[in-house]
């Protein structure tokens, strides 16, 4: 009986040793891994994606490039030429405004020569006759005769002038256009980011 006992425990204690040893040597096999072939596989999947990727971003910045300076070659283009027609414009006004005073202010003038005339001559006449020591009659005499030439030459003035038509306005010139905001320069793409190249796999220890 005592013998079974003993064999009984050498069993228990071989098989505890067994079971000790299998799992050791299971915790010393190495997790398994990604196969490198399948990981290089994927890294250059990536890697041809990001080429692609890459070359349509710098087609995006070129594009964007030639785009807004076109843009900007064309606003300042319309700028340029939209001053351009408001200074002729007013150039075209003004230039008519003169020619026509220059016109009016020519057969003005010796209308306005024929009433200086007269006045001066109205004057001279007064100051002729109210000369030196005058009765009261001939002083009254002169003050009638004076108002009588001004209020002609007056009348004769108004007339005349009258008959010229209205006499041109000169224009005002409008306010100068207000600048437009210039183009907005494109949002360059956000710029693709390189795939993370896989480390090499470790060698299995021996």
């Amino acid at each position: 009986m005592k013998s079974k006992k003993i064999a009984a425990v050498a069993l228990l204690v071989s098989g505890l040793l067994i079971g000790t040893t299998v799992s050791a040597l299971a915790d010393e096999s190495p997790a398994p891994t990604t196969s490198p072939s399948t990981s290089q596989s994927t890294y250059q999947t990536q890697l041809a994606a990001y080429k692609i990727a890459m070359t349509q971003y710098r087609v995006a910045l070129v594009t964007n490039d030639i785009n807004y300076r076109a843009a900007m070659a064309k606003y300042q283009s319309d700028w340029n030429t939209t001053m351009k027609n408001y200074w002729a414009a007013w150039q075209t006004a003004i230039t008519a405004y003169r020619t026509a005073n220059d016109a009016y202010q020519a057969q003005l003038a010796p209308i306005q020569a024929a009433r200086k005339s007269a006045l001066d001559a109205a004057g001279a006449a007064f100051l002729a006759a109210t000369a030196g020591t005058q009765t009261n009659d001939a002083l009254n005499a002169a003050l009638t005769a004076w108002g009588t030439s001004t209020k002609t030459a007056n009348a004769t003035y108004k007339t005349a002038s009258a008959a010229l038509g209205v006499a041109p306005v000169r224009p005002i010139q409008p306010t100068e256009p207000v600048k437009p905001a210039a183009p907005v320069k494109p949002v360059d793409p956000t710029k693709p980011v390189p795939p993370i190249k896989p480390a090499p796999t470790p060698k299995p220890s021996k």
